[in-house]
């Protein structure tokens, strides 16, 4: 039995397939075995593959009919024989020794997940979020009482199922969900509930490439599928967190309303009429709860009394005009500085 299960759907992903696999292979030794899950491809990237498999024997290449990546993952998930597993998409790759790096933090502090942070990478810019914790921190655990609560902020955790080692029983014991996209976000906060130590490396030890054709790169009506798990997750809390509840509502309006105004130019009229079809449905049965959480901090506000259906806009309202004028403090009181720096050049 290997240590770790490292699972790759591909599908028709010939022009990055052997980066990815580069990155991996010389790292893998005798503790990981390589899953590659053809998942129907019509180009060259099963040919790819086998040119590999002959000179690294731990790859394992299964091929399936087209169903997806949930399909392909589950798929893969029936040859994993390691005690953990992690989850690599097959246009991503990885620094170098990533995955020993993640695995010794995993067994030392007996953690039942462990996530890296990672580059977002746009043909040839590199980033990080700038949000997350600093590449320089160190390691840390926390509870999962915590990293719910930081599933739902998306600053430190992340709702995406790569870039994270899981125990292997765990990821058996919850398939991911067919016939949706984005579906790390119906999926993620399973892994966390079952997880009593859950480990967070703040070093970008994974790299994410951001593909204009892919699922997260264009927005279209497949966008619905990951409010749609957002909303399916709000019970779930409810029940389990309630504490948390508040937020991840909150969160979830944040989420829909920020998409819809920033994105509406991009849309066209049949999914702008979806979009606002699932918005209003949305607004019309949580209205109890937004009025129970979100009217005492916006009664401030006379027109609420008008369009009360309007309640989570004018909490989005309000959460940005605070973002706003924190903002305006900080230029206002910086101002002078910085024109003295343009003055003097120093």
């Amino acid at each position: 039995m290997k240590e770790l299960s490292v699972i790759i759907p591909m599908y028709n992903v010939e022009a990055y397939i052997a980066q990815c696999l580069d990155s991996l292979l010389p790292y893998t030794g005798d503790n990981m075995e390589v899953i590659l899950v053809n998942d129907g491809s019509t180009d060259s990237t099963l040919s790819i593959c086998s040119d590999y498999k002959e000179r690294y024997p731990e790859i394992v290449i299964v091929n399936k009919e087209n169903g997806g990546l949930s399909d392909a993952r589950n798929y893969g998930m029936k040859y994993a024989t390691g005690n953990y597993t992690f989850f690599l998409d097959s246009d991503d790759w990885l620094a170098p020794d990533a995955l020993s790096q993640m695995l010794s933090f995993m067994q030392r502090e007996h953690c039942d997940m462990v996530q890296c942070a990672a580059y977002y990478v746009d043909g040839d810019n590199y980033g990080y979020d700038t949000r997350f914790v600093q590449p320089d921190t160190p390691p840390y655990v926390v509870d999962r009482h915590k990293a719910i609560r930081m599933l739902l902020d998306q600053f430190e955790l992340k709702n995406f199922a790569w870039g994270k080692i899981y125990k292997t029983e765990l990821v058996k014991r919850y398939p991911f969900r067919k016939g949706v996209y984005f579906e790390d976000v119906y999926w993620q906060h399973y892994m966390i509930h079952h997880s009593e130590r859950i480990g967070i490396m703040p070093a970008p030890l994974y790299y994410y490439r951001q593909r204009r054709c892919g699922i997260s790169g264009a927005f279209s009506l497949k966008n619905l599928d990951l409010f749609r798990g957002y909303e399916e997750r709000l019970p779930f809390i409810k029940q389990y967190y309630p504490d948390q509840y508040y937020w991840a509502l909150t969160r979830f309006w944040d989420d829909i309303y920020t998409a819809y105004f920033f994105t509406h130019r991009y849309m066209n009229d049949e999914i702008k009429s979806a979009f606002k079809d699932y918005f209003f449905k949305c607004n019309e049965k949580y209205q109890i709860d937004f009025d129970e959480h979100l009217l005492p901090r916006l009664q401030r506000y006379r027109f609420y009394r008008k369009y009360p259906k309007l309640l989570p806009l004018y909490h989005i309202y309000d959460t940005y005009k605070v973002k706003f004028d924190e903002w305006m403090k900080y230029r206002k009181k910086h101002l002078k500085q910085w024109r003295k720096k343009d003055e003097t050049g120093v």
